[in-house]
């Protein structure tokens, strides 16, 4: 279980070699046909000791999950996918099935606490969920602080082989704003998808609570997150040597890294097919970015492919400095 810290002086040196290191790497060569499937199963439970919540509460969860899943997807480059399946849970979760590592202070665990009767690992083999089915399980789970009782963290994650054999498990109190549960979740899930590296002998993932001194070296707006998942090479994603998740392959007709559409179902939120871009052209409106590039210009939308002046302001995308924000065009 991780909580955030602040680093000293000599931990902050080691993070700054670290960081510029990782900044000047080189990806490794670029697979434009496959990617990386993690399967995740998201939990909710709504009625707890400590709270409820609604059914639209719950599909607000969902929402915020699938936009978690659209932002990994960006900022990987199209080489990381979540697929995710639904659970809620009804059942009520008692006082005793939550840990407290300091009085008062409460946090969902998946295993069973002495002397309580139930948990998360106990939900999962009822309802016959498998050993190995799934690569992460994030639990969200009803949580209003009130007197004598707060919860112990924004969030929480556990390493892999915690829960159904294998996988790493999230936890994720209701308490915060309905807007930021998204953040929390994809926070939580690179701890995970660290252990998942680490595990697999691959140690040089970067250091997930490096955003400190990410943003004193960026700005306080860049996204350390979507930078962290931007790192690392193709060749990291398309490891099928691991014992976590699988790779796939689609369609790339073009050779540009964006499927042409999704080859399972709609699980793949950004292709060729869903950006109305071409299979046929790498870049489709031809103004010096790939259909990838526009696809992954901004933290949480792209750049148009079919329009070479996606905001208007008279400079096309491929030499715009932001072609997601209009500004003053430059001299011709």
């Amino acid at each position: 279980m991780r909580i955030a810290g602040r680093p000293t002086s000599g931990a902050l040196r080691i993070h700054l070699f670290v960081l510029l290191a990782l900044t000047l790497a080189v990806p490794g060569t670029v697979r434009a046909d496959g990617y990386l499937r993690l399967k995740v199963l998201v939990i909710v439970y709504p009625n707890t000791f400590a709270g409820t919540v609604t059914s639209s509460e719950i599909e607000n969860v969902r929402a915020e999950v699938r936009e978690a899943v659209e932002f990994v997807w960006r900022s990987s480059r199209m080489r990381l996918h979540l697929a995710v399946d639904d659970l809620t849970i009804h059942r009520y979760v008692p006082e005793d099935q939550f840990t407290q590592p300091e009085p008062g202070r409460y946090v969902l665990p998946y295993w069973t606490p002495d002397g309580a009767n139930g948990s998360v690992t106990e939900d999962l083999a009822e309802r016959g969920y498998s050993s190995g089915s799934y690569d992460m399980v994030a639990a969200f789970y009803a949580f209003q602080p009130g007197p004598g009782r707060q919860n112990y963290f924004g969030a929480g994650s556990y390493g892999v082989n915690s829960v159904l054999g294998k996988a790493g498990f999230v936890t994720i109190p209701m308490t915060w704003a309905p807007e930021t549960l998204n953040g929390y979740f994809e926070h939580e899930f690179l701890h995970v998808l660290s252990d998942i590296f680490n595990a697999s002998g691959a140690n040089h993932f970067p250091l997930v609570h490096n955003t400190e001194l990410y943003h004193f070296v960026n700005g306080e707006n860049a996204s350390y997150d979507r930078w962290l998942l931007g790192s690392l090479s193709d060749a990291d994603y398309l490891d099928s040597g691991r014992a976590w998740g699988s790779v796939r392959t689609f369609k790339d007709n073009d050779g540009d890294g964006v499927p042409d559409y999704s080859p399972y179902g709609d699980e793949l939120s950004i292709t060729e097919e869903s950006l109305g871009s071409s299979s046929d052209f790498a870049d489709s409106d031809r103004d010096g970015l790939s259909d990838l590039e526009e696809a992954t210009a901004g933290e949480r939308c792209g750049s148009d492919p079919n329009d070479p002046d996606t905001d208007g302001d008279g400079l096309i995308d491929g030499i715009d400095p932001d072609p997601l924000v209009a500004g003053e065009p430059q001299a011709r």
